[in-house]
């Protein structure tokens, strides 16, 4: 039934019917109305940030762990602009945010106002799947209530409403619309004969591959993959760009693949004949490469939930819109009935045997230069990790020229999780998904690990991690450049020097980021020498509050 009521409390009312705890924001000067309906109640709580870039990425890191819409909201033209970076972010790794936006008072909208813009959803929509203004008090309800619904339908993605200021305190008479009777499954089965096709490609395939995506995590299907995997008997590597781990690091059919220079031809096994690419966009590119990654003559099998994704870029000789959990189970089923014979798997077996065997010697070879130096190696880093945080923690990563060498040092087991962004060039973004994931998962360990550009863009989230003391280890890997910038650079030594003494090196001075977290009241350390690695992440994991450690390491030059 309908009662009269506030706009605003319209708008929590939905939000709490839609499991939402938290709402991230910096209401700004036109979000009175909306801050005070909070104060009136008990159900959802207000985190407080110092930048819209917190706000949305807060908001970003807590729909990854829940698996659910969250709201952050920001202020009119300002507030909107400083978000976008973050919802750019949200959009290309499918994260479920609802950005809403006060905007300026409609009684004095086209007068050249305060904050007033030209259009808050042309600057938004081309970075969310739907973007909309509400010029009714009594349409808010069935605004937000559509912005969840699109938010969680498949492909996921951001949406961003504009709320006029003066709308949210106006009264209105309408029933909240029914939740749970505008949800969506978000299961998408494939067509039956394709993904019979696939498996007898598989099956007949010589050396096929398996190319899992950010999808098959976010649909809870790494379990279908490993069973898959194993029969099959066929390696497996990461779309390059990925955003979520979904295959575990230990399994012996996991291989890793440079981010920046990928390659599908794997140490013994070489080339694959078939790919089966599943949950993922294939690929991303960092950089043109002259030789494409997939080879012309590779026949493809390509399972994606979003249609655009399939046949984008490369060609593919099955495509199949399906979700990753419901392609991979009927997968599981299908594939037994066209085995091929047990000798085929023996010989495949063997070769991934010695495939690993050479790929984990190369990775030990690579570690043992340089473990002693100073500065520190990232890998002796990753590897002091693996050895002290616990095997249920989830891993947050913003260090873009370190996930390589986390990836290959830091054993991610089941139940050992990891997401990043998909390291679209907007910086900023990883504190804030680290405060946001704590926030969801209040009793596992939860380590963000930052590049000092990237803890810089997020600086802010210092502040919001203080406030609200929450327990989050930060750990900022500090190779004292942009590094990602710096390795762009051509031409002779001397001509790289000058460039990134002008544009990638952050010395001059350097940064010590313990001394910063010092000044919010969190605790810092510094690290310099190896040996001071250890007892120092010790030290940072006993502590009750928010932790940051600051390693100063290693420069990862590119060797191509």
């Amino acid at each position: 039934m309908s009662q009269e009521k506030i706009a605003s409390q319209a708008y929590l009312e939905v939000a709490a019917a839609h499991g939402v705890e938290y709402v991230f924001g910096l209401p700004g000067t036109s979000g009175q109305e909306f801050i005070g309906t909070i104060a009136d109640q008990e159900k959802i709580r207000f985190i407080l940030a110092m930048h819209e870039t917190c706000v949305v990425s807060m908001a970003d890191g807590h729909a990854r762990v829940t698996g659910r819409p969250q709201l952050a909201q920001v202020s009119t033209l300002p507030g909107s602009a400083n978000s976008v970076g973050a919802l750019y972010d949200a959009y290309r790794d499918r994260s479920p945010v609802i950005v809403t936006s006060t905007n300026v008072d409609t009684r004095i909208d086209g007068r050249d106002s305060h904050t007033e813009g030209k259009s808050l959803v042309e600057m938004t929509k081309q970075f969310t799947k739907w973007s909309a203004e509400v010029h009714r008090a009594d349409r808010i309800p069935e605004y937000l209530n559509r912005a969840f619904k699109v938010a969680s339908t498949p492909p996921t993605g951001p949406v961003y409403l504009a709320l006029p200021s003066n709308l949210l305190g106006e009264t209105i008479k309408v029933a909240n619309p029914d939740a749970e009777r505008s949800r969506i499954t978000p299961r998408i089965a494939g067509d039956p004969e394709a993904l019979a096709q696939a498996a007898k490609m598989l099956a007949q395939a010589k050396r096929p591959l398996i190319v899992a995506g950010s999808g098959i995590a976010r649909a809870g299907a790494t379990e279908e993959l490993i069973k898959l995997a194993e029969m099959i008997a066929a390696p497996v590597v990461m779309e390059p760009r990925y955003s979520f781990l979904a295959f575990p690091t230990t399994h012996p059919q996991s291989f890793q693949i440079a981010e920046r220079q990928p390659s599908f031809d794997l140490p013994v096994w070489g080339e694959p004949d078939v790919i089966l690419a599943i949950g993922c966009r294939l690929i991303r590119e960092y950089r043109y490469l002259p030789e494409p990654v997939i080879k012309f003559e590779t026949r493809c099998i390509h399972i994606e939930e979003d249609p655009w994704e399939i046949g984008k870029v490369f060609p593919v000789d099955v495509g199949v819109i399906a979700d990753p959990r419901s392609a991979l189970r009927s997968l599981v089923d299908i594939y037994p009935k066209v085995a091929p014979s047990s000798e085929v798997k023996t010989e495949r077996l063997e070769y991934l045997r010695k495939a690993k065997a050479q790929a984990t010697a190369e990775i030990e070879s690579r570690v043992t230069q340089g473990w002693d130096a100073t500065p520190i190696s990232a890998a002796r880093l990753a590897r002091a990790m693996d050895g002290l945080i616990e095997k249920n923690a989830l891993i947050i990563n913003e260090s873009p020229t370190s996930k390589d060498i986390i990836m290959a040092n830091f054993q991610f087991t089941l139940g050992r999780d990891y997401f990043s962004n998909s390291s679209g060039g907007f910086l900023g973004w990883g504190l804030g998904a680290a405060i946001g994931a704590k926030l969801a998962s209040p009793k596992r360990r939860v380590v963000a690990c930052l590049g000092d550009g990237s803890t810089m863009f997020g600086l802010q989230g210092l502040w919001t991690l203080a406030k609200y003391r929450i327990p989050l280890l930060v750990i900022v890997f500090n190779n004292r450049a942009y590094m990602a910038v710096k390795n762009q650079f051509r031409g002779s030594e001397e001509r790289i020097r000058i460039a990134a003494e002008m544009g990638a090196e952050i010395t001059g001075p350097e940064i010590n980021f313990a001394r910063l977290a010092d000044t919010f009241g969190i605790f810092g350390q510094r690290v310099e020498s190896p040996d001071a690695i250890e007892p120092t992440l010790k030290r940072a994991l006993e502590q009750n509050g928010p932790a940051l450690v600051d390693v100063v390491i290693s420069q990862n030059t590119r060797k191509d």
